[in-house]
């Protein structure tokens, strides 16, 4: 019988998470499809809320089906962007009717990036506030302090956090991380890291504690336009310039021919494979990977990047 997420944080050594993007339609197949493919590859599977500030199926509403129709753990992202004080609580409680037990507390992306830059946002909460209003309904009352009738006892989540490894502050970031573990986040998911050294140093700072609760975010590059956009416009990632040498090299005459493309996918491959063995060696608690338009080979990067040796109550049969 597979451990739960919760389990396999305590003991499992070293785990994988990754992350699926619900549809902007009603027509759920493709996420579901790409998601059963992961069931024995995974400890459990990330459900973002509403990402880029656009419009898509509820992350609540793909996290109930992916354990109904799977048996797979999803983690329900929650941003505080969408929601104010009573929707929060109302889509907690709702969440623990559909048996949802792990829960991503977030920010959300700013609503100028999205389809709706003039819609009016909540942030009636920010993430530390949501943690804690979690923390008050698992001990039986709301944020008013009227109590939950009944409450049986039962009411938990497993509550994570995100962190960045290429903030300027990383002294800071490492604060702000200790003071969420005091409020009972127990696991870590981060930003994007490509660069080896800031690795290290993302990994010395927060120190053992921190690390052995961090799951280390993870992308394949695909393609130099790839690279080139999320060096350019994604805050605080930065892909090295020995990356771009590589993919430069391999597109100098037809950058979108098959030939070209597969050679920056392998490109992509090889260094994620050297950032999760790296990864592993420092200590951290895993990887988080996050396959930026090729979620349908999820399962093949993942048997690709990640030792055999890792997944110690996983399969991949």
């Amino acid at each position: 019988m597979d451990m739960s997420f919760k389990e396999d944080l305590s003991n499992t050594s070293f785990i994988a998470t990754a992350e699926l993007n619900p549809p902007k339609s009603f027509e759920c197949g493709k996420i579901l499809e790409n998601a059963s493919k992961l069931k024995g590859l995974v400890s459990a599977i990330n459900i973002t809320d509403n990402s880029g500030a656009s419009v898509k199926v509820s992350s609540m509403t793909i996290s109930h089906l992916i354990k109904r129709d799977f048996n797979i753990e999803p983690i329900w992202q929650i941003t505080c962007r969408d929601r104010n004080r009573l929707a929060v609580q109302s889509d907690l409680l709702s969440a623990k009717v559909f048996g949802l037990s792990n829960i991503l507390p977030l920010r959300g992306d700013e609503l100028k990036q999205g389809d709706y830059p003039d819609a009016k946002a909540s942030f009636d909460l920010n993430t530390e506030e949501l943690i804690q209003v979690i923390k008050q309904l698992e001990k039986g009352r709301d944020l008013a302090t009227k109590e939950l009738k009944p409450h049986l006892g039962d009411f938990s989540f497993c509550v994570g956090s995100a962190a960045h490894p290429g903030v300027p502050d990383l002294v800071g970031q490492r604060e702000t991380m200790l003071k969420r573990l005091d409020l009972g986040v127990e696991f870590f998911q981060t930003q994007i890291c490509f660069d080896l050294s800031q690795l290290e140093i993302f990994k010395n700072t927060i120190g053992e504690k921190l690390a052995s609760k961090t799951l280390l975010g993870i992308t394949p590059i695909k393609s130099l336009k790839q690279a080139e956009f999320m060096h350019k416009n994604i805050w605080g990632v930065a892909v090295p310039d020995y990356i771009f040498s590589e993919l430069t090299a391999v597109t100098n005459l037809d950058p979108d021919s098959t030939e070209s493309l597969e050679a920056q996918r392998e490109i992509g491959l090889k260094f994620s494979q050297q950032i999760c063995k790296r990864v592993q060696e420092l200590g951290f608690k895993g990887i988080h990977l996050m396959a930026i338009g090729q979620e349908a080979n999820l399962a093949d990067i993942l048997k690709r990047i990640m030792p055999e040796s890792a997944f110690c109550s996983k399969s991949f049969n």
